[in-house]
């Protein structure tokens, strides 16, 4: 009886082991998972940003190009008026 006990005993304690063992496996598992899905998100975070900085970019790109453009023409504009009050003054003398 007392060989019984120690052999369902030891039977006990190597499942209980085992299990622990496969606990204890998908537990890394888990963990390495929850890493990958980190990184993911993280690369995710990153393309976006990146993307999002090239839309600021060229909105200011555009913005620079629109002000130099109005500036441009405010310029002709006003070098016209200069040029037709210059006329009307020789054709005034």
């Amino acid at each position: 009886m007392k060989k019984l006990t120690m052999l369902a005993l030891g039977l006990a304690l190597s499942f209980t082991a085992a299990q622990a063992q496969t606990v204890k496996q998908n537990a890394k598992e888990t963990a390495h998972q929850a890493g990958q899905t980190v990184d993911a998100a993280t690369d995710k975070v990153g393309r976006e940003t990146k993307k999002a900085g090239r839309k600021v970019s060229r909105a200011a790109k555009n913005t620079k190009e629109d002000v130099k453009d109005g500036t441009n023409r405010t310029l002709n504009k006003a070098d016209r008026k200069m040029r037709k009050a210059e006329r009307k003054m020789d054709n005034n003398r």
